[in-house]
């Protein structure tokens, strides 16, 4: 069993302040890590951050073997899988990803295209440049194969050696390590994502600083986190399932999403909130964790299994979009450029 691993104090790793406000202790709601771990405001720019944290040897052991991210296959998404005539010649003209326009298209594959448009623009970015990609924290290469499915030139990093052993089948390119470590040129790459990732790192500023480096010109970094200014954090509090601590070191808003890329050169000039159903029964499932009695049980039963599961979930997907539009989303995904 594994055990009650060591915390140090660390500063603010957005502005480097020492002084911070103590706000609650959660244990490892997910998986099970054992210790509680806390949750801090940096009283300089307002940053929520672990504080104190799990010590920095001991950081890799909060990401037990069965940890999803790692040890799932690099499939290609359902989207991908169906994109068809209609799919690429939408992306041709919509995206920029005019290698991939098969010329004139049958009606009904126009039709079946459009009516899956927006998933379609949600899925991919725009093409860029020569069509050089970095995925960050690529994890076992999901999203590498993804992308490598209609044109990029993809490379990765991620610290988890067997996850990137998995990704090395979509890509030979892939560092084993510290983002700070790899070794890519600057100016390597036209398109740099990270995807949760950010919000594990011990130095988010540093990282971003090197990803802001590594784009050549005309280049973007989209960065995605968990958004602990959105709705279901202010639902759920400390059972949201966002903060997942020990594994998420830092916890963004909008607001200091933008103060990072500020401080690392850079600049955010889009910025959208997103909203997943599993989100909110995440973190249901965890409030109800720390219930006893009949009710929780019956209630833990229909959240996660059953038709009360398909009702809640068919709910949420009707309600949650609402989310987007007031800005409030679970997550929140940023476009960056460099700072001119």
């Amino acid at each position: 069993m594994l055990a009650v691993l060591a915390l140090e104090i660390v500063a603010c790793p957005l502005c480097g302040g020492k002084s911070a406000t103590p706000l609650f202790e959660q244990r490892d709601l997910a998986l099970g890590v054992p210790g509680r771990f806390p949750l801090a405001r940096c009283e300089g720019c307002g940053l929520l951050y672990q504080n104190p944290r799990v010590r920095a040897d001991q950081l890799g052991l909060v990401y037990p073997e069965q940890y999803d991210p790692h040890v799932r296959e690099p499939d290609l998404s359902r989207t991908v899988r169906l994109l068809g005539a209609g799919g690429r010649r939408l992306l041709a003209r919509r995206l920029g990803y005019h290698h991939l326009d098969p010329g004139p298209v049958p009606r009904a594959e126009r039709l079946r295209a459009a009516l899956a448009g927006r998933r379609l623009v949600k899925a991919f970015p725009p093409w860029a440049g020569g069509g050089r990609l970095l995925d960050v924290g690529c994890a076992s290469g999901k999203f590498l194969r993804q992308m490598a499915a209609v044109g990029w030139h993809c490379s990765g990093i991620e610290q988890d050696a067997d996850a990137a052993a998995r990704a090395r089948h979509v890509t030979p390119d892939v560092f084993t390590g510290e983002p700070m470590d790899a070794p890519f040129p600057p100016a390597s790459f036209d398109l740099v994502t990270a995807f949760h990732v950010l919000e594990h790192l011990p130095d988010p500023l540093g990282v971003l600083r090197r990803m802001l480096a590594w784009l050549a010109p005309g280049g973007s970094v989209v960065l995605e986190v968990p958004n602990v200014a959105g709705l279901g954090s202010r639902l759920f509090g400390r059972y949201w399932c966002g903060l997942d601590l020990p594994r998420h070191l830092v916890q963004f808003t909008p607001a200091t999403l933008a103060a990072l890329a500020e401080r690392a050169g850079g600049r955010v000039v889009a910025t959208t909130h997103r909203t997943k159903p599993r989100y909110v029964l995440r973190s249901l499932r965890h409030l109800l964790a720390d219930r006893d009695g009949r009710g929780a049980r019956l209630a833990r039963a229909l959240v996660e299994s059953g038709p009360g599961a398909g009702v809640i979930k068919a709910a949420l997907e009707v309600a949650m979009p609402l989310a987007r539009p007031l800005r409030l989303g679970e997550a929140v995904r940023c476009v960056i450029q460099p700072a001119r």
